[in-house]
C-alpha cells in the first residue's frame, strides 16, 4: 500500500480487490482508465471479468461526444466485448438524446440548423436528428460540439469559426466537457477546452457530461434498487469523475494513471492529491494507481 499522507482523507491501495466488496455497483470511466484509445491498460481485462463475476452492475460512463453505439465497437476492437461490461453510456448519447426529445428549457428553442464540430468528421451525433449541418455561422442557429481533432491546423480552423459565431451569439452544445484528454501519446486538448474558450470570448455554452447531473441519472436509471452511496464512481479526472461521482453521493476511486500521471510522478502522493482536491474542490475516497485486480 502507498505511503498515506497525513493530511489526504483518501485511502491509497494497489488495486481494486480490497475496495469493489464494499459497494454494489460500478460507474467506469473508459479513456485513461480502460484504454489509451490504442489498447486496454494491463490488468484490466482481469478486473472488468472481476467485477462482472460478483454480480454487480458495471455502467462504463464516457465523456465521448461520439454516441454509445461507435464506442462500444471501440471496445470491441480493443478486446472488450460487452461481456466484460453491464451497459456502456456517453455523453455523446445523452446530447442526442436531449437534442431528439427537446423537453429541456435551454435545447428547446436552438432551432434546427447547426455547425457541427467533431473528431474526424464523425455523425453519429446528429444522425436520425432533425438537423440540418451548416457551415456558415451567419445561417446557424447553434454550435454542436463533439470532438477535436489534434492537428494544428484544424484546430485553428475551428477557433477563427468559432470567433464568428461568438459574433452572431450562437449558442453551444458541449457533448465532451473534457479540457484534457488522453491518447497514446499522452494528454491532449479535449474539446472541453475549445468550449472553455468560447465561454471566456462571451458564448454561451451548455455542456452535457460528466461532471453534469444528466449522464448520472442515466447510470442510476440502470442500476435500480441500489443506493447511491453504494455506487462507486471510478476515473482518472478529478474534474469530471471525482467530483461528478461525488456531487451525486457515489463513492469514488481515482485511478493515477490518467490524465493527472504527471502530478504524481514524483514526490509524496498524498501531498499531490490534496494539491489536486484543493484545485477542483474534490477528494476520493480511494486512489489506486490503475484499473487492476
Amino acid at each position: 500500500m502507498y505511503p498515506r499522507s497525513a493530511q489526504s482523507a483518501a485511502q491509497f491501495h494497489d488495486d481494486l480487490a480490497a475496495i469493489a466488496a464494499q459497494v454494489d455497483g460500478f460507474i467506469v470511466d473508459q479513456w485513461g482508465v480502460l484504454h489509451d484509445g490504442a489498447q486496454p491498460y494491463p490488468g484490466v481485462r482481469e478486473c472488468l471479468a472481476r467485477l462482472r463475476s460478483m454480480g454487480k452492475p458495471v455502467v462504463v460512463l464516457s465523456n465521448s461526444g461520439k454516441r454509445s453505439a461507435p464506442n462500444g465497437e471501440r471496445m470491441r476492437e480493443l478486446g472488450l466485448p460487452p461481456r466484460f461490461y453491464s451497459a456502456l453510456i456517453t455523453s455523446g448519447e445523452i446530447a442526442w438524446r436531449l437534442l431528439a426529445e427537446r423537453h429541456d428549457p435551454e435545447l428547446r428553442g436552438l432551432g434546427r440548423r447547426c455547425i457541427v464540430i467533431t473528431r474526424g468528421g464523425d455523425r453519429s451525433l446528429i444522425e436520425g436528428l432533425d438537423l440540418e449541418p451548416v457551415t456558415d455561422p451567419a445561417t446557424a442557429d447553434f454550435v454542436l460540439l463533439g470532438g477535436l481533432d489534434e492537428d494544428p491546423e484544424t484546430a485553428a480552423a475551428a477557433d477563427a469559426l468559432l470567433a464568428h459565431a461568438v459574433g452572431r451569439g450562437l449558442p453551444m452544445i458541449c457533448a465532451n466537457p473534457d479540457a484534457v484528454g488522453i491518447s497514446p501519446q499522452g494528454t491532449i486538448a479535449g474539446p472541453g477546452s475549445l468550449a472553455e474558450r468560447y465561454a471566456r470570448r462571451g458564448g454561451r455554452v451548455r455542456m452535457i457530461g460528466k461532471p453534469h447531473s444528466e449522464i448520472y441519472a442515466a447510470c442510476r436509471e440502470l442500476m435500480p434498487g441500489i443506493s447511491v452511496e453504494r455506487i462507486l464512481a471510478i476515473g482518472d479526472s478529478m474534474v469530471h469523475d471525482i467530483a461528478g461521482g461525488a456531487a451525486i453521493g457515489c463513492r469514488t476511486a481515482l485511478v493515477t494513471g490518467g490524465v493527472h500521471a504527471a502530478d504524481f510522478a514524483e514526490g509524496d502522493r498524498g501531498t499531490a492529491l490534496v494539491r489536486l482536491a484543493g484545485r477542483h474542490g474534490a477528494m476520493p475516497d480511494w486512489v489506486v494507481p490503475a484499473f487492476r485486480w
